[in-house]
């Protein structure tokens, strides 16, 4: 029995029910619980769903259309359609609570709830959510049948109606009733869960019991701190007497829909399925890695086996194995973008080898995904460094020896300016360390590595680099008689362990019948240094100031975005510049706010004050202008479904426009881009305050606002008559939206529909 649907006793069933599902049958061994991670493949196969593009309905990809259009009762799905009917008769409201008994009985038939105990009487959204029975059927006692029959009719245009007399409780729950494919269900279901111009009220109680149903109640599988998604779930009871899952779920954000209906499992393990669809398309979406398991390698097999992994996998594998878990999650996101980018950047080590990347310290050291690194990997997804529109591969170490060194004077590496060098900016402390080698041992290593001679007779330390780090090692009695500092540390990592070299910093004496090395660090010390990036992001630092400070060559940027600058004349020499910062405040208000669905942006830097009006019809002290443009049905499918938004940005009054004061506007601006999609259901307070809050210099951490004063009406934030009377409405709204969200702007999603 789904843990958020009811049951009818078997005494006096009549006929198969949705809700005639037995306790047991959701926790039997051949139906996955709610809580396994994986799906048995028989009954992903046995499946029918389709995937859709939504609003519009063209199908992405299907699994058994034919049976996805055989005509079935709702189940509960239906609820939505009740819900509606209910609020257009004025039967519910904002106000409305029914107190849950559990044990429900209809017409002599058992259709008791069995959702979680929410310790209160039960409003609208929670009813949706828990999937309550007990609710619809109090609302279906004094439901109108002709306005249901009204709604039905209005929400499928005019493709399913209700014929006959189906008792009124039971066509509530959908169990009786009208019966169509569940391609036109879902049709039904998304036009029900959308945004109501004339029952605002209303609708958003429905898209917040939608909401809450994939994030907590029946659809609790999709889940996602990355996307808004809207479900509503429902069991019935197939012809042939075989329980049959429902869902439907929409992802306004990426403007995909997914419709499931799967025999013998319950309506929550059908959201599990429609996770597992979804997951399965991203993963496709994605480039591939091809990784050498060097560290598989053997005498009969020296190359090892060549693994084809998706991106994201590869970057969760790297941050498991490269980072710690408790690192600050910053920390762990900047891990991640330095790992996805040496993974995509056009230079590659190993082509020749056939893979791109090895899984040793050679390049990036590849382990098990855990939780923690796949969310780190989620976290950035599509966010690399790059200069200009090129990825750019970043070195990084455990921690550097309080001085960073340039990889070029290391191991003749990248570009010298783009890392940083010198004392590492970041206080932290450092560690001390001691290893041994013995000669011989030694000495076996560098000929295994091609080094010719009878004896090693002596190890020196014959140039530096300009942080005082060795760069060339002599090698006394052997030939070539130098070898420079890195190659000397993997040669003795790979054949006599890691333990012995730590880092790039170190000295060495001989002692006995070998070699003592002395040193401070972990790692090679150039690049990103991790444990600096720990220290930084737990004071509060953001992924672009941690990013900025050990790679300041380099720039966030993420590969999905396109950005498009038009400048006047005189601003024409800063129009690339400003293309670049533009992409990297993008790239990082993505990351704080977790928004990694694509945008095409237009930003246009008006000439004067009067073009500017005349475009946006804004106020001449206002800054700037973000609205939503139409979709170029001209692009292929794929490109028409990304977001356009167009950011009209006004002169200063005197003529002047320094690119911090257009950083500082951007900044606000970009933040409309990313979260306007959703927030056409929510006070205006909403969008701007979580801009004011969001458009902040980069930083994660907020202080606490003062502003006195109720949050501001829609009217105040969208026409203040002055700059005064706006600036006062932003502050407000930044303080309401700061208190809305005690946990951070990470979870803005769920102002949605507030």
């Amino acid at each position: 029995m789904p843990a958020s649907e009811g049951a009818v006793g078997p005494a006096t069933r009549k006929r198969p029910s949705s809700l005639d599902e037995k306790r047991s049958d959701s926790r039997s061994n051949t139906v996955p619980s709610a809580d396994d991670s994986t799906l048995p493949p028989d009954v992903l196969s046995r499946a029918s769903w389709a995937r859709v593009r939504w609003p519009g309905g063209a199908i992405l990809d299907t699994n058994l259309p034919a049976r996805i259009d055989e005509p079935v009762h709702a189940g509960s799905i239906f609820k939505l359609v009740v819900a509606r009917a209910a609020l257009a008769q004025g039967l519910v409201t904002a106000r409305t609570r029914f107190v849950c008994p559990r044990r429900v009985e209809v017409q002599g038939r058992r259709a008791d709830c069995v959702h979680p105990d929410l310790g209160r009487p039960l409003a609208l959204d929670d009813a949706l959510a828990y999937s309550c029975n007990h609710f619809f059927v109090r609302l279906a006692e004094r439901l109108d049948r002709a306005g249901l029959t009204e709604t039905l009719r209005r929400l499928s245009s005019g493709a399913v109606l209700i014929t006959g007399e189906p008792a009124m409780p039971w066509m509530a729950l959908g169990v009786e009733g009208p019966r169509a494919g569940m391609r036109t269900w879902a049709r039904i279901a998304l036009a029900a869960m959308a945004v109501d111009p004339d029952e605002p009220e209303g609708s958003a109680m429905i898209r917040r019991g939608a909401a809450r149903a994939a994030s907590e109640g029946t659809a609790v599988a999709l889940a996602d701190d990355t996307s808004y998604t809207l479900a509503k779930t429902g069991t019935t009871m197939g012809d042939s007497g075989v329980q049959e899952g429902r869902v439907v779920a929409w992802r306004p954000e990426s403007a995909e829909a997914i419709v499931v209906r799967a025999p013998g499992v319950a309506g929550r393990d059908a959201a599990r399925i429609a996770r597992a669809v979804w997951d399965a398309a991203t993963v496709s979406d994605e480039p591939r890695v091809r990784v050498g398991r060097t560290r598989d390698a053997s005498d009969t097999d020296p190359a090892g086996r060549v693994d084809d992994l998706p991106l994201e996998a590869y970057v969760a594998g790297v941050v498991a194995a490269e980072g710690e878990q408790d690192m600050p999650s910053v920390a762990l996101q900047a891990l991640a973008v330095a790992a996805r980018s040496y993974a995509i950047a056009p230079a590659r080590r190993h082509t020749r080898d056939g893979y791109d990347v090895c899984d040793t310290t050679h390049c990036q050291v590849l382990g098990a995904a855990t939780r923690w690194s796949r969310e780190a990997a989620a976290q950035t997804r599509g966010v690399v460094l790059a200069l200009g529109d090129t990825v750019v591969r970043v070195p990084y170490s455990a921690s550097c020896s309080g001085v960073l060194s340039s990889p070029r004077e290391l191991w003749g590496g990248d570009d010298a300016t783009l890392t940083r060098t010198g004392p590492d900016p970041v206080g932290h402390t450092v560690d001390n360390w001691q290893g041994t080698a013995a000669a011989d041992a030694l000495y076996a290593a560098l000929k295994e590595a091609g080094y010719r001679g009878d004896v090693l007779r002596g190890l020196r330390v014959v140039a530096r680099t300009r942080e005082g780090l060795p760069s060339r090692i002599a090698l006394d009695g052997l030939a070539p008689a130098e070898i420079d500092a890195s190659t000397f540390r993997h040669i003795v990592g790979r054949r006599l362990g890691w333990d012995v070299l730590k880092s790039h910093a170190w000295d060495v004496t001989r002692v006995g019948v070998g070699y003592r090395f002395t040193g401070r660090g972990k790692g090679h010390g150039a690049g990103l240094c991790l444990r600096g990036a720990s220290v930084y992001a737990a004071r509060g630092s953001s992924l672009t100031q941690v990013m900025s400070t050990y790679v300041p060559g380099a720039s966030l940027i993420s590969t999905r975005d396109q950005v498009v600058v038009r400048v006047p004349s005189q601003l024409m020499a800063s129009a690339q510049r400003l293309r670049k910062e533009t992409r990297a405040l993008l790239a990082g208000t993505r990351v704080r706010l977790r928004v990694f669905t694509p945008r095409l942006v237009t930003i246009e830097v008006h000439p004067t004050v009067a073009s500017y009006q005349r475009a946006t019809g804004r106020a001449w002290w206002t800054s700037a202008s973000t609205r939503a443009v139409a979709p170029d049905h001209r692009r292929t499918q794929a490109d028409a479904s990304v977001p356009r938004f167009r950011i009209d940005v006004a002169p200063r009054s005197n003529g002047a426009l320094t690119a911090e004061a257009l950083t500082g506007v951007l900044r606000h601006e970009l933040v409309h881009v990313l979260t306007g999609p959703l927030l056409v259901d929510a006070p205006a307070w909403v969008a701007e305050g979580l801009a004011t809050e969001g458009g902040r210099l980069d930083t994660s951490t907020r202080e606490p606002s003062h502003v006195a004063g109720p949050c501001p009406s829609d009217a105040l934030v969208v026409q203040p008559g002055s700059l005064e009377t706006m600036r006062d409405a932003y502050a407000r709204a930044g303080a309401c939206l700061n208190a809305a969200l005690p946990g951070g702007l990470a979870s803005w999603r769920t102002l949605v529909a507030p």
